[in-house]
Protein backbone atom coordinates (compact mmCIF):
# COMPACT_ATOMS: atom_id res chain seq x y z
CA UNK A 1 0.00 0.00 0.00
CA UNK A 2 0.97 3.30 -1.02
CA UNK A 3 1.71 5.59 1.95
CA UNK A 4 -0.10 8.66 0.76
CA UNK A 5 -3.43 6.09 -0.25
CA UNK A 6 -3.71 6.53 3.75
CA UNK A 7 -2.13 10.18 4.53
CA UNK A 8 -4.07 12.97 2.93
CA UNK A 9 -2.01 14.51 -0.26
CA UNK A 10 -1.75 18.10 1.71
CA UNK A 11 -0.89 16.32 5.13
CA UNK A 12 2.31 18.14 5.41
CA UNK A 13 1.83 20.74 3.20
CA UNK A 14 1.72 23.06 6.50
CA UNK A 15 5.76 22.27 6.99
CA UNK A 16 6.54 23.59 3.73
CA UNK A 17 6.60 28.06 4.28
CA UNK A 18 7.48 29.83 6.70
CA UNK A 19 4.97 29.39 9.13
CA UNK A 20 6.18 25.47 9.68
CA UNK A 21 7.61 26.35 13.56
CA UNK A 22 4.31 27.59 14.35
CA UNK A 23 2.68 24.57 13.16
CA UNK A 24 4.74 22.20 14.70
CA UNK A 25 4.03 23.80 18.05
CA UNK A 26 0.64 23.73 17.84
CA UNK A 27 0.88 20.30 17.26
CA UNK A 28 2.86 19.88 20.28
CA UNK A 29 0.94 21.77 22.41
CA UNK A 30 -2.18 19.33 20.78
CA UNK A 31 -0.13 16.07 21.94
CA UNK A 32 0.73 17.39 25.34
CA UNK A 33 -2.88 17.63 26.07
CA UNK A 34 -3.84 14.36 24.85
CA UNK A 35 -0.66 12.73 26.91
CA UNK A 36 -2.53 14.41 30.02
CA UNK A 37 -5.34 11.89 29.61
CA UNK A 38 -7.81 14.59 27.74
CA UNK A 39 -9.71 11.68 25.87
CA UNK A 40 -11.82 14.40 24.64
CA UNK A 41 -10.38 17.91 23.42
CA UNK A 42 -12.48 20.26 23.69
CA UNK A 43 -11.83 22.61 20.40
CA UNK A 44 -12.29 25.64 22.67
CA UNK A 45 -9.85 24.57 25.21
CA UNK A 46 -7.41 23.83 22.37
CA UNK A 47 -7.97 27.44 21.42
CA UNK A 48 -7.45 29.03 25.08
CA UNK A 49 -4.03 26.25 24.94
CA UNK A 50 -3.10 27.65 21.62
CA UNK A 51 -3.39 31.62 22.78
CA UNK A 52 -1.44 30.77 26.09
CA UNK A 53 1.17 28.75 25.42
CA UNK A 54 1.54 29.85 22.21
CA UNK A 55 1.41 33.07 22.25
CA UNK A 56 5.23 34.37 20.76
CA UNK A 57 4.17 32.04 17.42
CA UNK A 58 0.92 33.25 16.78
CA UNK A 59 1.95 37.01 16.72
CA UNK A 60 4.32 36.22 14.22
CA UNK A 61 1.88 34.45 12.13
CA UNK A 62 2.00 35.13 8.33
CA UNK A 63 -1.22 34.98 6.47
CA UNK A 64 0.35 36.00 3.21
CA UNK A 65 2.33 32.84 2.83
CA UNK A 66 -0.47 30.61 3.23
CA UNK A 67 -1.69 28.86 0.06
CA UNK A 68 -4.96 30.04 -1.53
CA UNK A 69 -7.05 26.93 -0.77
CA UNK A 70 -6.31 27.81 3.02
CA UNK A 71 -6.88 31.68 3.44
CA UNK A 72 -10.10 33.16 5.28
CA UNK A 73 -12.60 34.64 3.53
CA UNK A 74 -12.06 38.22 2.43
CA UNK A 75 -14.86 39.38 4.63
CA UNK A 76 -13.14 37.85 8.27
CA UNK A 77 -10.61 39.88 9.75
CA UNK A 78 -8.11 37.68 11.24
CA UNK A 79 -5.42 39.96 13.16
CA UNK A 80 -5.75 39.05 16.77
CA UNK A 81 -4.87 35.77 18.53
CA UNK A 82 -8.34 34.40 18.91
CA UNK A 83 -8.66 34.35 15.47
CA UNK A 84 -5.30 33.42 14.64
CA UNK A 85 -5.47 30.02 16.70
CA UNK A 86 -9.26 29.46 15.33
CA UNK A 87 -7.37 29.78 11.81
CA UNK A 88 -4.77 27.10 13.00
CA UNK A 89 -7.33 25.35 14.08
CA UNK A 90 -8.80 25.30 10.92
CA UNK A 91 -5.82 24.65 8.88
CA UNK A 92 -5.30 21.73 10.63
CA UNK A 93 -8.41 20.53 10.23
CA UNK A 94 -8.21 20.93 6.16
CA UNK A 95 -4.78 19.39 5.87
CA UNK A 96 -5.86 15.36 7.85
CA UNK A 97 -3.76 16.09 11.07
CA UNK A 98 -7.07 16.23 12.88
CA UNK A 99 -10.87 15.83 12.68
CA UNK A 100 -13.60 18.15 14.40
CA UNK A 101 -17.24 16.33 15.54
CA UNK A 102 -20.23 17.88 17.25
CA UNK A 103 -20.96 16.52 20.36
CA UNK A 104 -25.18 16.57 19.57
CA UNK A 105 -25.96 16.38 23.27
CA UNK A 106 -24.03 19.28 24.45
CA UNK A 107 -23.60 21.08 21.13
CA UNK A 108 -19.80 21.01 21.73
CA UNK A 109 -16.91 20.61 18.84
CA UNK A 110 -14.06 18.27 20.39
CA UNK A 111 -10.97 17.36 18.58
CA UNK A 112 -10.43 13.77 17.16
CA UNK A 113 -6.69 12.46 16.22
CA UNK A 114 -6.59 10.22 13.63
CA UNK A 115 -4.01 6.96 14.15
CA UNK A 116 -1.27 7.85 12.15
CA UNK A 117 -1.29 11.74 13.52
CA UNK A 118 -1.24 10.59 17.34
CA UNK A 119 1.72 8.03 15.61
CA UNK A 120 3.75 11.02 13.95
CA UNK A 121 2.99 13.12 16.92
CA UNK A 122 4.71 11.07 19.37
CA UNK A 123 7.42 10.44 17.18
CA UNK A 124 7.83 14.67 16.82
CA UNK A 125 7.72 14.38 20.80
CA UNK A 126 10.08 12.04 20.74
CA UNK A 127 13.15 13.62 18.58
CA UNK A 128 12.41 16.93 20.98
CA UNK A 129 12.76 15.11 24.24
CA UNK A 130 15.67 12.90 22.91
CA UNK A 131 18.13 14.97 25.02
CA UNK A 132 16.21 14.35 28.32
CA UNK A 133 15.33 10.71 27.39
CA UNK A 134 17.79 8.34 29.59
CA UNK A 135 19.63 5.44 28.83
CA UNK A 136 17.80 2.21 28.22
CA UNK A 137 19.87 -0.66 29.90
CA UNK A 138 18.75 -3.09 27.62
CA UNK A 139 21.40 -6.08 27.98
CA UNK A 140 20.81 -5.66 31.34
CA UNK A 141 17.36 -6.04 31.88
CA UNK A 142 17.75 -8.88 29.64
CA UNK A 143 19.82 -10.89 31.82
CA UNK A 144 17.57 -9.69 35.28
CA UNK A 145 14.54 -11.03 33.48
CA UNK A 146 15.50 -14.13 31.99
CA UNK A 147 17.65 -14.64 35.12
CA UNK A 148 14.46 -13.75 37.57
CA UNK A 149 12.22 -16.00 35.26
CA UNK A 150 14.36 -19.21 35.04
CA UNK A 151 15.08 -19.30 38.60
CA UNK A 152 10.90 -18.32 38.99
CA UNK A 153 9.35 -20.83 36.06
CA UNK A 154 6.16 -19.20 36.82
CA UNK A 155 3.68 -18.08 34.21
CA UNK A 156 5.36 -15.37 32.79
CA UNK A 157 7.82 -16.81 31.39
CA UNK A 158 6.40 -16.48 27.71
CA UNK A 159 6.08 -13.17 28.65
CA UNK A 160 9.26 -12.75 29.68
CA UNK A 161 10.94 -14.40 26.56
CA UNK A 162 8.73 -12.12 24.33
CA UNK A 163 9.74 -8.72 26.11
CA UNK A 164 13.90 -10.00 26.03
CA UNK A 165 13.02 -10.62 22.15
CA UNK A 166 11.70 -6.89 21.52
CA UNK A 167 14.80 -5.54 24.03
CA UNK A 168 17.09 -7.41 21.40
CA UNK A 169 15.72 -5.99 18.34
CA UNK A 170 15.60 -2.50 19.91
CA UNK A 171 19.31 -3.18 21.45
CA UNK A 172 20.14 -3.73 17.33
CA UNK A 173 18.57 -0.91 16.78
CA UNK A 174 20.51 0.89 19.15
CA UNK A 175 23.60 0.13 18.07
CA UNK A 176 23.36 0.90 14.53
CA UNK A 177 22.25 4.18 15.63
CA UNK A 178 25.65 4.84 17.68
CA UNK A 179 27.25 3.83 14.52
CA UNK A 180 25.61 6.06 12.19
CA UNK A 181 25.74 8.70 14.96
CA UNK A 182 29.63 9.05 14.87
CA UNK A 183 29.71 8.66 11.47
CA UNK A 184 27.70 11.25 11.29
CA UNK A 185 29.89 13.82 13.13
CA UNK A 186 32.81 12.32 11.28
CA UNK A 187 31.38 13.54 8.22
CA UNK A 188 30.82 16.91 10.13
CA UNK A 189 34.40 17.53 10.83
CA UNK A 190 35.08 17.68 7.42
CA UNK A 191 32.95 20.60 6.73
CA UNK A 192 34.74 22.82 9.81
CA UNK A 193 36.98 25.42 9.47
CA UNK A 194 37.33 26.75 13.27
CA UNK A 195 39.09 25.50 16.25
CA UNK A 196 36.13 26.16 18.58
CA UNK A 197 33.68 24.54 15.97
CA UNK A 198 35.80 21.65 16.63
CA UNK A 199 36.16 21.47 20.15
CA UNK A 200 32.56 22.32 20.73
CA UNK A 201 31.20 19.49 18.94
CA UNK A 202 33.63 17.17 20.56
CA UNK A 203 33.21 18.07 24.00
CA UNK A 204 30.22 19.60 24.48
CA UNK A 205 28.06 17.84 21.47
CA UNK A 206 29.79 14.15 20.84
CA UNK A 207 30.73 13.30 24.71
CA UNK A 208 27.81 14.31 26.29
CA UNK A 209 25.10 13.00 23.40
CA UNK A 210 27.00 9.99 22.36
CA UNK A 211 30.17 9.03 24.60
CA UNK A 212 28.12 9.84 27.94
CA UNK A 213 24.72 8.54 27.28
CA UNK A 214 25.42 5.24 24.97
CA UNK A 215 29.03 4.28 24.57
CA UNK A 216 30.02 4.31 27.99
CA UNK A 217 27.46 2.40 29.40
CA UNK A 218 27.68 -0.42 26.82
CA UNK A 219 31.41 -0.03 27.94
CA UNK A 220 30.40 -0.46 31.69
CA UNK A 221 27.07 -1.45 33.52
CA UNK A 222 25.22 -2.24 30.40
CA UNK A 223 28.53 -4.32 28.75
CA UNK A 224 27.46 -6.84 26.69
CA UNK A 225 30.87 -8.74 27.45
CA UNK A 226 29.51 -9.34 30.56
CA UNK A 227 25.75 -10.22 30.24
CA UNK A 228 26.36 -12.21 27.16
CA UNK A 229 27.57 -15.65 28.32
CA UNK A 230 24.96 -15.83 31.03
CA UNK A 231 21.67 -14.94 28.73
CA UNK A 232 23.27 -17.49 25.88
CA UNK A 233 23.45 -20.01 28.29
CA UNK A 234 19.66 -19.61 30.02
CA UNK A 235 18.03 -19.34 26.34
CA UNK A 236 20.03 -22.10 25.29
CA UNK A 237 18.71 -24.05 28.42
CA UNK A 238 15.30 -23.83 27.70
CA UNK A 239 15.85 -24.20 24.11
CA UNK A 240 16.94 -27.60 25.01
CA UNK A 241 15.12 -28.43 28.00
CA UNK A 242 11.50 -29.82 26.40
CA UNK A 243 9.84 -29.86 29.79
CA UNK A 244 10.24 -25.74 29.49
CA UNK A 245 10.32 -25.19 25.97
CA UNK A 246 6.36 -27.43 26.38
CA UNK A 247 5.28 -24.70 29.18
CA UNK A 248 6.56 -21.75 27.03
CA UNK A 249 4.03 -23.36 23.91
CA UNK A 250 1.42 -23.77 26.71
CA UNK A 251 1.45 -20.37 27.99
CA UNK A 252 1.48 -18.75 24.32
CA UNK A 253 -1.12 -21.47 23.39
CA UNK A 254 -3.31 -18.82 25.76
CA UNK A 255 -2.63 -15.88 24.43
CA UNK A 256 -2.89 -17.48 20.62
CA UNK A 257 -5.59 -19.55 20.57
CA UNK A 258 -5.81 -19.66 16.89
CA UNK A 259 -2.25 -20.57 16.05
CA UNK A 260 -1.72 -24.60 16.32
CA UNK A 261 1.18 -26.04 18.75
CA UNK A 262 3.54 -26.19 16.23
CA UNK A 263 3.25 -22.95 14.76
CA UNK A 264 3.77 -21.70 18.59
CA UNK A 265 6.81 -23.79 18.98
CA UNK A 266 8.03 -22.74 15.69
CA UNK A 267 8.02 -19.20 16.83
CA UNK A 268 9.33 -19.37 20.15
CA UNK A 269 12.28 -21.38 18.94
CA UNK A 270 12.84 -18.90 16.11
CA UNK A 271 12.83 -15.86 19.19
CA UNK A 272 15.17 -17.74 21.28
CA UNK A 273 17.54 -18.73 18.33
CA UNK A 274 17.15 -14.71 17.52
CA UNK A 275 18.47 -13.47 20.77
CA UNK A 276 21.37 -15.92 20.97
CA UNK A 277 22.56 -15.07 17.58
CA UNK A 278 22.20 -11.37 18.02
CA UNK A 279 24.36 -11.35 21.24
CA UNK A 280 27.19 -13.87 19.48
CA UNK A 281 27.25 -11.05 16.44
CA UNK A 282 27.68 -8.46 18.88
CA UNK A 283 31.16 -7.90 19.72
CA UNK A 284 31.87 -7.26 16.23
CA UNK A 285 29.41 -4.78 16.01
CA UNK A 286 30.71 -3.05 19.10
CA UNK A 287 34.51 -4.02 18.07
CA UNK A 288 33.51 -2.02 14.58
CA UNK A 289 31.89 0.93 17.03
CA UNK A 290 34.74 1.22 19.01
CA UNK A 291 37.19 1.48 15.44
CA UNK A 292 34.63 4.74 14.99
CA UNK A 293 35.25 6.16 18.01
CA UNK A 294 38.88 5.85 17.43
CA UNK A 295 38.92 7.20 14.44
CA UNK A 296 36.51 9.99 14.55
CA UNK A 297 38.80 11.09 18.56
CA UNK A 298 42.02 11.11 16.41
CA UNK A 299 40.71 12.97 13.43
CA UNK A 300 39.14 15.76 15.89
CA UNK A 301 42.31 15.84 17.77
CA UNK A 302 44.66 16.21 14.31
CA UNK A 303 41.90 18.90 12.66
CA UNK A 304 42.62 20.73 16.07
CA UNK A 305 46.36 20.75 15.66
CA UNK A 306 46.00 21.27 12.39
CA UNK A 307 43.93 24.34 12.47
CA UNK A 308 46.05 25.72 15.78
CA UNK A 309 49.65 25.29 13.52
CA UNK A 310 47.93 27.13 10.11
CA UNK A 311 51.01 27.57 7.70
CA UNK A 312 51.33 31.30 7.06
CA UNK A 313 53.08 30.99 3.92
CA UNK A 314 51.70 31.31 0.40
CA UNK A 315 50.92 27.31 0.61
CA UNK A 316 48.44 28.54 4.16
CA UNK A 317 47.05 31.18 2.08
CA UNK A 318 46.42 28.96 -0.54
CA UNK A 319 44.81 26.53 2.17
CA UNK A 320 42.71 29.20 3.01
CA UNK A 321 41.36 30.00 -0.28
CA UNK A 322 40.95 26.24 -0.77
CA UNK A 323 38.95 26.14 2.56
CA UNK A 324 36.52 29.07 1.69
CA UNK A 325 35.80 27.34 -1.60
CA UNK A 326 34.31 24.72 0.11
CA UNK A 327 32.75 25.90 1.84
CA UNK A 328 30.92 27.34 -1.05
CA UNK A 329 31.02 24.39 -3.16
CA UNK A 330 27.15 24.02 -2.73
CA UNK A 331 26.06 27.36 -3.12
CA UNK A 332 26.33 29.01 -6.67
CA UNK A 333 26.01 32.69 -5.98
CA UNK A 334 28.36 32.76 -3.41
CA UNK A 335 30.94 30.66 -5.45
CA UNK A 336 31.20 32.44 -7.88
CA UNK A 337 31.95 35.87 -6.15
CA UNK A 338 35.29 33.87 -4.84
CA UNK A 339 35.94 33.03 -8.03
CA UNK A 340 35.24 36.24 -9.08
CA UNK A 341 37.30 38.09 -6.56
CA UNK A 342 40.17 35.51 -7.33
CA UNK A 343 40.75 36.40 -10.96
CA UNK A 344 40.41 39.65 -10.33
CA UNK A 345 43.01 39.62 -7.69
CA UNK A 346 45.58 37.63 -9.49
CA UNK A 347 47.90 38.88 -12.51
CA UNK A 348 50.48 37.00 -14.20
CA UNK A 349 52.87 39.47 -16.50
CA UNK A 350 56.22 39.07 -17.55
CA UNK A 351 58.30 41.71 -17.18
CA UNK A 352 61.67 42.77 -18.98
CA UNK A 353 63.43 46.17 -19.81
CA UNK A 354 65.15 47.68 -22.76
CA UNK A 355 68.57 48.67 -22.96
CA UNK A 356 71.11 50.50 -25.52
CA UNK A 357 72.41 46.54 -26.62
CA UNK A 358 67.98 45.29 -26.96
CA UNK A 359 68.19 46.84 -30.49
CA UNK A 360 71.31 45.28 -32.08
CA UNK A 361 71.24 41.45 -33.21
CA UNK A 362 71.56 39.15 -31.53
CA UNK A 363 69.42 39.84 -28.69
CA UNK A 364 70.36 38.75 -25.93
CA UNK A 365 67.87 38.05 -22.51
CA UNK A 366 69.03 39.40 -19.65
CA UNK A 367 67.50 38.65 -16.42
CA UNK A 368 67.78 40.36 -13.03
CA UNK A 369 70.22 38.75 -10.32
CA UNK A 370 69.23 37.72 -7.17
CA UNK A 371 69.92 40.41 -4.95
CA UNK A 372 69.47 41.25 -0.91
CA UNK A 373 66.34 43.30 -0.48
CA UNK A 374 66.56 46.90 0.51
CA UNK A 375 66.70 47.17 4.39
CA UNK A 376 64.06 48.89 6.07
CA UNK A 377 64.95 52.43 6.96
CA UNK A 378 64.18 53.70 10.47
CA UNK A 379 61.75 56.83 9.47
CA UNK A 380 62.86 59.04 12.68
CA UNK A 381 66.27 58.42 12.26
CA UNK A 382 65.85 59.16 8.35
CA UNK A 383 64.17 62.68 9.54
CA UNK A 384 67.10 63.43 11.14
CA UNK A 385 69.48 62.86 8.44
CA UNK A 386 67.43 64.65 6.19
CA UNK A 387 67.31 67.63 8.91
CA UNK A 388 71.11 67.65 9.18
CA UNK A 389 71.39 67.80 5.05
CA UNK A 390 69.29 70.17 4.91
CA UNK A 391 70.86 72.81 7.79
CA UNK A 392 74.23 71.73 6.10
CA UNK A 393 72.79 73.10 2.27
CA UNK A 394 71.29 76.34 3.76
CA UNK A 395 74.23 77.06 6.57
CA UNK A 396 76.34 79.31 3.97
CA UNK A 397 72.89 81.19 2.56
CA UNK A 398 71.53 81.91 6.17
CA UNK A 399 74.35 83.32 8.30
CA UNK A 400 74.54 84.33 12.01
CA UNK A 401 74.18 87.96 10.69
CA UNK A 402 71.47 87.16 8.77
CA UNK A 403 69.62 85.49 11.14
CA UNK A 404 70.33 87.98 14.18
CA UNK A 405 69.16 90.80 11.93
CA UNK A 406 66.15 89.02 11.07
CA UNK A 407 65.32 88.39 14.81
CA UNK A 408 65.84 92.08 15.64
CA UNK A 409 63.66 93.35 13.07
CA UNK A 410 61.05 91.06 14.58
CA UNK A 411 61.99 91.69 17.96
CA UNK A 412 61.66 95.93 17.31
CA UNK A 413 61.68 97.87 20.58
CA UNK A 414 60.11 94.63 22.52
CA UNK A 415 61.98 92.73 24.89
CA UNK A 416 59.87 89.91 24.45
CA UNK A 417 58.40 88.46 21.28
CA UNK A 418 55.46 85.33 20.68
CA UNK A 419 55.83 83.55 17.58
CA UNK A 420 52.37 84.35 16.72
CA UNK A 421 53.42 87.75 16.23
CA UNK A 422 56.52 87.06 13.85
CA UNK A 423 55.91 88.24 10.32
CA UNK A 424 56.32 85.12 8.16
CA UNK A 425 55.49 86.71 5.53
CA UNK A 426 56.77 84.22 2.96
CA UNK A 427 59.36 80.70 2.77
CA UNK A 428 62.25 82.44 3.66
CA UNK A 429 60.88 84.09 6.94
CA UNK A 430 60.28 80.35 7.72
CA UNK A 431 63.37 79.48 7.35
CA UNK A 432 64.95 82.21 9.64
CA UNK A 433 62.41 80.85 12.46
CA UNK A 434 63.90 77.84 11.80
CA UNK A 435 67.76 78.60 12.06
CA UNK A 436 66.46 81.48 15.09
CA UNK A 437 65.29 78.43 17.23
CA UNK A 438 68.78 76.53 16.29
CA UNK A 439 71.23 79.23 17.41
CA UNK A 440 69.36 79.74 20.44
CA UNK A 441 71.87 78.18 22.62
CA UNK A 442 75.21 79.90 20.94
CA UNK A 443 77.30 82.41 22.88
CA UNK A 444 76.90 85.72 20.88
CA UNK A 445 72.53 85.18 20.55
CA UNK A 446 71.20 87.97 22.51
CA UNK A 447 67.76 86.45 23.30
CA UNK A 448 66.40 83.17 24.69
CA UNK A 449 63.66 80.76 23.73
CA UNK A 450 61.09 79.14 25.75
CA UNK A 451 57.93 76.50 24.80
CA UNK A 452 54.94 77.82 26.27
CA UNK A 453 53.09 74.73 26.41
CA UNK A 454 52.24 72.05 23.61
CA UNK A 455 49.82 73.97 21.43
CA UNK A 456 50.56 74.60 17.93
CA UNK A 457 50.00 78.09 16.25
CA UNK A 458 49.40 79.05 12.92
CA UNK A 459 50.98 81.70 11.13
CA UNK A 460 50.00 82.72 7.51
CA UNK A 461 49.39 79.40 6.93
CA UNK A 462 52.62 77.72 9.09
CA UNK A 463 51.99 75.42 11.83
CA UNK A 464 54.98 76.13 14.70
CA UNK A 465 54.94 75.51 18.40
CA UNK A 466 54.14 77.86 20.54
CA UNK A 467 57.56 79.88 21.13
CA UNK A 468 58.47 82.75 23.42
CA UNK A 469 61.63 84.90 22.80
CA UNK A 470 63.13 87.15 25.03
CA UNK A 471 66.15 89.37 24.97
CA UNK A 472 69.03 88.51 27.11
CA UNK A 473 69.79 91.70 28.64
CA UNK A 474 66.41 91.70 30.08
CA UNK A 475 65.59 88.48 31.03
Amino acid sequence: MNLFDILPIKYFSIFSGKNRSIYAESLLILYEMLENDENAINKTDYIKALKEKGKKELENLDLLEEEEDFKSDENIIIDNLSTKASFLVRRLEETGWINIAMNTETMEETIILPVYSIFILKTFRDIISDEESPYLSLVHSTYSELKLEDEEQDDLMYITLVRCYENTKKLKVELITLSHSIRIFQSKLGKMFQTNEVLYDFFDVYKYKILDRYYHPLKTFDSVAKFKRPIITILENWLNNKEIRNKLVLLSSIANTSLPKEEIEKDIITKINYITDTYHSLNSVINHIDKENSAYTKSSTNKILYLNNNDKSIKGHLENIFKAYSKSVNDPRSLSKILSKMQDSIYLYEQGYVDSESITFPILRKYNEDTSPMQIVDFDFANDEIMKDFLEATKNIYTDEKIYEFMENCFGDSDTLRVEDMPLTNFEAFICLIFATVKKDNKDCFYTMELVDNKKIINNHYRVPHFLFKRKENN
